[in-house]
């Protein structure tokens, strides 16, 4: 009861206010001001009713002078009217009225730009004062949004390797600005570093996707070309095989279930030269970023990292080249404004002279080479290309193109003397590859929080292989015979149509939210192989016969479809969480396959500079590349998953900890993978030894579907600041694979299972114009599957013999551990008017034999005799660059 009492009491008390408050500006006046400002009005009025009014004179400081005449209206409608020119709001308060000031939220968006080039700057940080909380990262397209109160703001602009800007800013209404960073490169003794404030969560450590590319061509490198994928090998948690063949392994993955993307489309062969060198023309890229776990919803179509590529935009005030010569290959680039600040070029093409080295190293003893006598031919090129146009601050379209080829030929003779006469075996061999890409992309800004990027693409990877053998036999009487003449055409061919739209919304600056879709199409020819006998008499040429005449022509056609919604939300008191889900759908002969794929991340920073963090994903793969070899032979098939092979799926979980301080940041990573449906080709190597490429006919029967497992600890420290920088990496893991059909059913170690693996990088800084670089590399070598047993068979029905080779487990070997030592110096000057940069170094300093892979030559004897072969001795690192 007395409850009841005490609740009448209140809702009275509040009725009563509320009444209050009505009588009071319901009371109707008579008042007149001339000239008035709104301040002076409310005092004389406040004076003439005997009503207390407060408020600020800053809430009227942009009002101007009026005149004021009421004639009995109620106080409430006059007050209105005085006060219509502010945003502010009044209300009652024990009979007194009192002004606030309306908390309007407006919107502050704009484009982070190089104030010389007007290129965009992807994933430049602002930070908002007075308020300190406040702040945005720019998308990778330089956007950014902000959500403020209208009022006076100082904007902290800063981008790895630029000067911090501060910029003004008045915000009374929605604004849109572009801000220009200047590149400190031109300042004396300035250190090029990616030290943030410990309140910049996005360079804490555990949040670092992009590798730092302002030091990629100070590293060195074989034959001084700088390189995107050796980047990528340095950090922690990625492998590749020896002296970089074999593709990136991150985390126990295999090679294909990286997804590595140029300007938004999925390159298939990243690699020139069996890996020696990647696709990426290193002057033509303006960032990367590498996700080795908890990668965004959307991201998909892989199963263990993503290697995002963005291209450079050309320069929109200036025109600039660049000349480059190294050891093994030149660039020429081009770039410049087609129409002032509104549209732009880049052109870019880079080829290579290979053929005196791979003749060089064709008579060294125990390299990967060739025969004495062959005449070998290799070279590969690469061809950027890139247009932009701002049609408005609101829409930019972009044209982006490339083409990139290897090509490789050897013609081998050898003459064997009979007693007759003598034969002549003549060998020719010839393989081409490449990938197409291109890609038309339209930002529009909906809203000045709302940004949308619509892409549609095409990539094409094609790979062809021709082989001709002859032999024929010279008779001392003139006699001329052929006895057998084979010639033998492979084909593989995957082309992509894509349709792509994406959206962001700033919803607040604390939450953003991602969602988009994709449309794929893709066509497959895994393999078309022709094998066709000569007649006598015939020569190469006829080979142009076997296009008409394949044994297998097998032609695939899937679709893809993905869509993906993401949030990042930064929480209150360090706290964020980053969550989402791709959803996919592939469909090939009718055959269906949706997957759902979770994406979660959690972190939490504290203001000393400590963060933590823990995540989980899940992803599924439908195009896989299968092969005997995995040394970024293009033969290697790229299949699609069928009713036969189903798409491989991955989970890993991981979590870590680490702190920034002034200059320093390390980091420790543990995580958890898990394979299901991992595949690997049961082939015949007859084909591969023979033709350099496997039959794919039936190539769906000779597929093993096992699974997988990864274990791993990261450490990661490095320097930032001062004259001596650098970093160490240090991995250790463990990766296993398990197929019911291979090694018994028994797990084996994965043939990229490296137990440790160090990375340190160090570089001192003379002067601005003289540093050296120097890497050492270490990592457990190789498992590899040696010959156990070694016996003589005889045929009871015939007078023959043959050796017999029975093989261990699988991998149950190891090569010896791999470990080198790479220096550079590098120049940087300015001659007649000219920018020149200069590199002298060497890979591989020590010389250290590195196993590549053993042979077992076992002759007439029963104890046979391994031989070990390296891929890269000692050799010299120089390149010369000039910029106009």
């Amino acid at each position: 009861m007395p409850k009841f009492f005490l609740t009448l009491a209140v809702l009275a008390l509040f009725a009563g206010a509320a009444f209050s408050q009505k009588d009071v500006l319901a009371q109707p006046v008579a008042f007149a001001c001339e000239r008035c400002l709104p301040g002076e009005a409310l005092v004389k009025l406040s004076r003439q009713t005997g009503v207390n009014i407060a408020f600020s004179d800053r809430f009227f400081e942009r009002c101007p002078t009026a005149d004021w005449q009421f004639e009995q209206v109620p106080l409430g409608q006059a007050l209105e009217k005085i006060t219509a020119c502010a945003r502010v709001s009044l209300r009652v308060v024990d009979g007194q009225i009192v002004f606030f000031k309306k908390t309007q939220r407006l919107r502050l968006a704009g484009y982070v730009e190089d104030a010389e080039t007007g290129e965009r700057l992807i994933g430049a940080g602002i930070r908002v004062f007075p308020t300190g909380k406040a702040g945005a990262m720019a998308n990778e397209f330089g956007f950014f949004s902000l959500s403020l109160e209208e009022g006076e703001y100082k904007l902290l602009v800063s981008y790895i390797g630029y000067q911090t800007e501060e910029v003004r800013v008045s915000l009374a209404d929605d604004q849109i600005l572009k801000i220009a960073l200047q590149a400190n490169t031109a300042l004396p003794e300035i250190v090029i570093s990616d030290f943030a404030a410990p309140s910049d969560t996005a360079k804490m450590p555990g949040n670092r996707q992009e590798l730092p590319l302002a030091g990629l061509k100070s590293i060195a490198m074989p034959g001084g070309e700088a390189d995107v994928l050796r980047l990528a090998a340095l950090q922690p948690g990625v492998q590749t095989g020896v002296d970089g063949l074999g593709g990136l392994h991150v985390r126990g993955g295999n090679a294909d279930q990286n997804l590595i993307l140029l300007d938004d489309v999925p390159v298939y062969n990243p690699s020139h030269a069996l890996g020696l060198l990647s696709v990426f023309n290193p002057g033509a890229v303006s960032k990367v970023s590498l996700w080795k776990g908890n990668f965004p919803a959307r991201y998909g179509g892989r199963a263990s990292s993503v290697l995002d590529v963005r291209t450079r935009d050309g320069n929109f005030r200036e025109y600039h080249g660049r000349v480059s010569a190294g050891i093994f290959a030149s660039t020429l680039e081009l770039e410049g404004p087609i129409e002032k600040d509104k549209s732009s070029f880049l052109l870019g093409t880079r080829f290579t002279y290979l053929d005196p080295l791979v003749q060089f190293f064709s008579r060294r003893k125990n390299l990967l080479t060739f025969p004495e006598d062959s005449r070998v031919s290799y070279r590969f090129f690469d061809v950027n290309a890139k247009w932009n146009h701002n049609f408005s601050e609101r829409d930019k379209i972009y044209l982006s193109f490339y083409r990139g080829g290897d090509e490789f030929s050897d013609l081998f003779e050898q003459v064997y003397y009979t007693s007759d006469g003598y034969f002549r075996d003549a060998y020719s061999i010839s393989n081409d590859w490449g990938n197409t890409i291109a890609a038309f992309r339209w930002n529009h800004l909906v809203r000045k929080n709302l940004f949308s990027n619509t892409t549609l693409t095409f990539s094409r990877f094609n790979y062809e292989s021709r082989l001709a053998f002859s032999s024929r036999f010279f008779g001392l009487q003139g006699k001329t015979e052929a006895i057998v003449d084979v010639a033998q055409l492979y084909r593989t061919l995957i082309r992509d149509l894509s349709a792509k739209t994406d959206f962001t919304w700033f919803q607040s600056n604390r939450l953003t939210l991602r969602w988009g879709g994709v449309y794929t199409r893709h066509f497959f020819q895994p393999g078309a192989l022709s094998v066709d006998l000569l007649l006598p008499g015939q020569n190469q040429s006829s080979l142009d016969s076997l296009d008409r005449t394949f044994l297998n022509d097998e032609k695939r056609f899937a679709i893809e479809v993905n869509g993906y919604m993401e949030a990042d939300w930064r929480m209150r008191r360090g706290w964020q969480l980053m969550t989402g889900a791709n959803i996919s759908y592939f469909e090939i002969d009718r055959k269906g396959y949706p997957a759902l794929q979770p994406r979660v991340h959690l972190r939490k920073d504290w203001p000393s500079g400590w963060g933590a963090w823990a995540g989980y994903h899940r992803s599924t793969q439908n195009l896989h590349q299968i092969g005997s070899f995995n040394i970024s032979l293009p033969f290697e098939l790229w299949v699609p998953s069928t009713r036969k092979v189903q798409p491989e799926q991955s989970g890993q979980v991981s979590a870590g900890f680490g702190q920034q301080c002034e200059g320093w940041s390390w980091q420790v990573e543990g995580y958890l993978k898990n394979l299901e449906r991992v595949l690997t080709f049961l082939a015949a190597y007859d084909a591969l030894y023979a033709g350099g490429a496997e039959n794919a006919s039936g190539w769906e029967d000779r597929i093993a579907t096992g699974r997988g497992w990864s274990r791993g600890l990261e450490f990661f420290v490095e320097k930032t600041h001062g004259k001596t920088t650098g970093s160490v990496a240090y991995t250790w893991s463990r990766s296993w694979r398990q197929f019911a059909d291979i090694n018994q059913g028994r797990a084996f170690p994965f043939r990229f299972d490296r137990p440790h693996d160090i990375k340190i990088n160090v570089q001192h800084r003379f002067s601005r114009r003289f540093n050296l670089d120097a890497t050492w590399a270490f990592a457990t070598g190789n498992p590899i599957t040696l010959t156990g047993v070694k016996f003589l068979h005889k045929s009871p029905e015939a007078s023959t013999q043959r050796t017999v080779f029975v093989y261990t487990d699988v991998n149950a070997y190891r090569l010896s551990n791999y470990h080198r030592l790479d220096l550079a110096a590098n120049f940087r000057f300015q001659m007649w008017g000219l920018r020149h940069e200069l590199q002298a170094g060497a890979y591989n300093v020590y010389n250290r034999q590195n196993p590549f892979f053993l042979t077992v030559d076992a002759g007439s004897n029963i104890k046979g005799k391994a031989t070990q072969y390296t891929l890269l001795p000692f050799f010299p690192v120089f390149r010369y660059e000039l910029r106009l």
